[in-house]
């Protein structure tokens, strides 16, 4: 089943479309469906498409050099036994219709299209036929990449991979039921309309379900974690003359199977400063 997800501006209240019979259909999460048209025309409150997940991630698990091709682009690695893990603040996460924001002071922002795996069952330790049983579904993220920052500042990549808008999730998530060859998945990414990654999962060293079973070694996944899995060749970095993304840049990127997504790339320059603690953000129970 293909879904989107909204959000209700000023409430809490989340609200989930699905594609059936040919025509979208909205409701309140676990409310009565009815068609999307219908329900924007007679809405007075104004909505706003959010994640394209089910429920909240405790977690974004990424995957570096999963694909040859990059490993080799990204430092000379031609192929490497393991694949490297890293994790996104969850606040690096945002909808695909939000702009991509440059942190004060970038120069080397750069962008990693991926096919993102949604867990819906605990896992550890797991073998691949428990993964099979425990993928709720897919979705894409765009991995975005501060180079200076995660290679330069004396840290892991952890620095230069969480700010804010650099985890875009989207623009459908799709039931397991409905991608029956993960490993057979097409991804584009254009820059401006110029095509810089062209890629097929089906490319990847390891194979999707053996991914989430290694990454389940290292730590217990629960239901709502997203696990990124690694992006094709094309990157900024891997260039000659590395053509990082800059203000007013256009990112298009996707796949045939989730469709294509536009964010335009601007610069932020506010810092958030708020006085005090918000105590209830400690009482608001996280849905899994």
């Amino acid at each position: 089943m293909r879904k989107r997800f909204f959000t209700i501006q000023d409430s809490e209240y989340r609200y989930e479309t699905r594609f059936i019979a040919e025509d979208w259909v909205v409701a309140p999460t676990g409310g009565e469906l009815v068609c999307l048209s219908d329900y924007l025309d007679e809405s007075k409150e104004s909505i706003n498409e959010s994640f394209a997940l089910p429920i909240k991630p405790s977690k974004l698990v990424c995957l570096g050099k999963t694909y040859a091709a990059h490993a080799k682009e990204f430092d000379g690695t031609v192929q490497q036994p393991e694949p490297c893990i890293f994790l996104k603040s969850p606040e690096a996460l945002c909808a695909t219709t939000d702009n991509v924001v440059l942190p004060p002071g970038s120069r080397a922002l750069d962008y990693e299209v991926e096919l993102a795996v949604v867990i819906g069952g605990r896992l550890k330790n797991a073998s691949v036929e428990a993964v099979k049983k425990a993928i709720y579904g897919y979705t894409l993220m765009c991995d975005y990449s501060e180079r200076e920052m995660q290679l330069e500042r004396g840290g892991q990549w952890t620095k230069g991979k969480s700010y804010e808008s650099f985890a875009p999730v989207g623009p459908v998530f799709v039931t397991a039921d409905e991608v029956p060859e993960p490993d057979n998945i097409d991804l584009e990414l254009y820059v401006n309309g110029e095509l810089r990654q062209k890629g097929n999962t089906s490319d990847l060293i390891m194979p999707i379900y053996e991914l989430v079973a290694y990454v389940s070694q290292f730590m217990t996944l629960v239901p709502g974690d997203v696990i990124s899995t690694g992006t094709p060749a094309g990157v900024a970095l891997g260039m000659k003359e590395p053509r990082y993304l800059k203000e007013g840049d256009v990112v298009n990127w996707g796949s045939p199977v989730f469709g294509f997504v536009e964010q335009k790339v601007v610069v932020d320059s506010r810092p958030i400063i708020e006085d005090g603690v918000d105590t209830k953000n400690f009482k608001r129970p996280i849905i899994i």
